[in-house]
C-alpha cells in the first residue's frame, strides 16, 4: 500500500516494501524465514511494521531480495523513486545553503 506523504506525493513503508519484494522473488514467508534463519513470526512482524530487522539481518535480507539495505530503508517515495542517499545529498545541499557553507562541510548522521 502506498501512503500519502505530507511533503510529497507518496511513500512505501519498510514492511510493505519487504512484502512486495518477497512476493516479486516468488518467496513465501516460510521460504524467507528459512533462508535467513529466523522465525516466520519475525517475517510477519517485519512486514506488519511491528518490528524491524537488525542491521546485520538487514544486509542478508537485502541480498536475498535483490536490493540494497539503503533501498529497503528508503521511504521517500513510491517504488522506483529516490533512494536514501539521494535524499541525504539534497538535504546536505539545502543545509549548506542555509548555513552559508559548502555541502562538503555538512555531516549528516542517521541512527536506526
Amino acid at each position: 500500500m502506498i501512503h500519502d506523504h505530507p511533503d510529497g506525493p507518496t511513500f512505501e513503508v519498510l514492511g510493505e516494501r519487504l512484502a512486495r519484494l518477497r512476493r516479486a522473488k516468488g518467496l513465501s514467508k516460510t521460504d524467507l524465514a528459512d533462508q535467513l534463519g529466523v522465525t516466520v513470526t519475525s517475517i510477519c512482524y517485519w512486514e506488519q511494521g511491528r518490528s524491524r530487522p537488525r542491521l546485520a539481518r538487514l544486509h542478508e535480507l537485502a541480498a536475498l531480495l535483490g536490493t540494497s539495505p539503503t533501498e529497503l530503508l528508503s521511504r521517500d517515495s513510491a517504488p522506483g523513486g529516490d533512494h536514501l542517499s539521494d535524499l541525504v545529498t539534497r538535504m546536505r545541499a539545502e543545509l549548506a545553503h542555509a548555513a552559508g557553507t559548502t555541502p562538503s562541510k555538512i555531516r549528516i548522521t542517521i541512527e536506526m
